[in-house]
């Protein structure tokens, strides 16, 4: 009988750690990635344009096991290296945070020079872009 208790315990234990698991966690950590952008959206100065679909483009990321990344727009594309962290928050739980390195200022979609930065929403998305300096926030999906 202390057995059975023992083990019940366990299980409530287990179970209950199981809904504090990040649900985009089936893919964190599998590369390759490919990810394709599937809308934008602006909220600068004027004002917000709301979610904008767009379902056939050749905009893609593809993020490899090694660190290095290959981004595609169209015909042109680009190699550079990612780093990728992890990160938790006391209020909002955790957040995947992309950092890619572009060895030349082409094809870049943010605020910066030579980087863009990007991170995976509660909805599963990779969100980036020039957001933070006026600009449109990218959305995109994994290709699975």
């Amino acid at each position: 009988m202390k057995h059975s208790v023992y083990f019940i315990l366990l299980a409530i234990i287990a179970f209950s750690c199981q809904d504090n698991q990040d649900p985009f966690d089936e893919f964190a950590d599998k590369f390759p990635q490919t990810w394709k952008i599937s809308g934008w959206q602006s909220q600068g100065q004027a004002g917000d344009s709301g979610f904008q679909s767009i379902t056939d483009s050749s905009y893609t990321y593809l993020f490899k096991k090694d660190g290095s990344f290959l981004k595609t727009v169209g015909n042109e594309s680009i190699n550079g290296f990612f780093e990728k962290e992890e990160l938790i928050f006391e209020v909002g739980g955790k957040r995947t945070i992309y950092t890619l390195f572009f060895p030349e200022a082409k094809l870049i979609n943010s605020c910066s020079a030579n980087m863009e930065g990007m991170f995976i929403d509660e909805n599963g998305m990779l969100v980036g872009g020039s957001a933070p300096c006026d600009g449109p926030s990218i959305y995109l999906a994994l290709v699975k």
